[in-house]
């Protein structure tokens, strides 16, 4: 049994949780969508092949847009590896959730933007998630090397944003990493579709300006949803064996 444990609040694409028999839940695609987003980034850097496979569809071998792109790409990495289809967590029944205030800032501009109120779930929540042990080991330092890659860019990019709280992405690392736990970036964190499935490309300039110039898109999304008042930044996760 794992259990989910959020670290900052977690809300969902409409910002409204679906129910069953009147309790709030979070939609099992969320979860794959995590895992399988940190698999593709971990995959892409380890692989040079397959790298230079994912660089090809950015710089020219992919006609669409950008949300588009990125499922081209999740579904090369099945191919690859074809033992992450078997990824089919379950719905996640969730204990309460609340309305709050987010702020969508813009990183590019580093300026507040709109706000609006959503449902968050904040807490911990049993999941019973099943990963055959190599699978999980892998899935270990893959949600690793992505959380701690995903986190660095944030943290660069969102500096000068006015709702930013310094204090939280100051204990975020040692509670994201630093026990057995499958870090995640889960939900809906930013208001731009593709979530951090780009962020493979964060060094390489030609992807980057071929992302830009074909799809209007950057490896780290160019929004971030966070809530209101705190500053803390939006779908922060980690998946545990153990109860929090």
């Amino acid at each position: 049994m794992l259990y989910l444990e959020t670290l900052s609040p977690l809300t969902v694409a409409n910002g409204v949780f679906p129910r069953r028999d009147g309790v709030p839940f979070l939609e099992a695609e969320y979860l794959r969508e995590a895992l399988l987003t940190a698999a593709l980034s971990y995959a892409i850097g380890r692989d040079e092949a397959f790298g230079a496979e994912m660089r090809r569809l950015a710089q020219h071998g992919f006609k669409g847009d950008a949300a588009g792109l990125a499922e081209a790409m999740s579904a090369a990495l099945l191919v690859r590896q074809p033992e992450l289809a078997a990824l089919q967590p379950p719905d996640v029944s969730l204990a309460e959730v609340t309305v709050e205030r987010v702020v969508v800032c813009d990183l590019e501009s580093v300026a507040a933007g709109e706000e609006k109120e959503v449902e968050v779930y904040f807490g911990s929540a049993q999941t019973p998630l099943l990963l055959p042990p190599q699978l999980s080991t892998w899935l270990a330092a893959a949600t690793r090397g992505f959380g701690e890659q995903l986190l660095a860019a944030e943290n660069r990019l969102a500096a000068r944003c006015p709702s930013r709280n310094g204090e939280f992405y100051q204990r975020l690392p040692e509670r994201l990493f630093g026990r057995a736990t499958l870090p995640l970036r889960l939900g809906k964190w930013s208001s731009e579709s593709q979530q951090g499935r780009f962020l493979a490309f964060e060094d390489d300039e030609a992807a980057g300006r071929a992302l830009l110039r074909r799809f209007s898109a950057a490896p780290f999304p160019r929004s971030l949803l966070q809530q209101a008042g705190s500053g803390r930044s939006l779908g922060w996760a980690v998946l545990k064996e153990r109860e929090p």
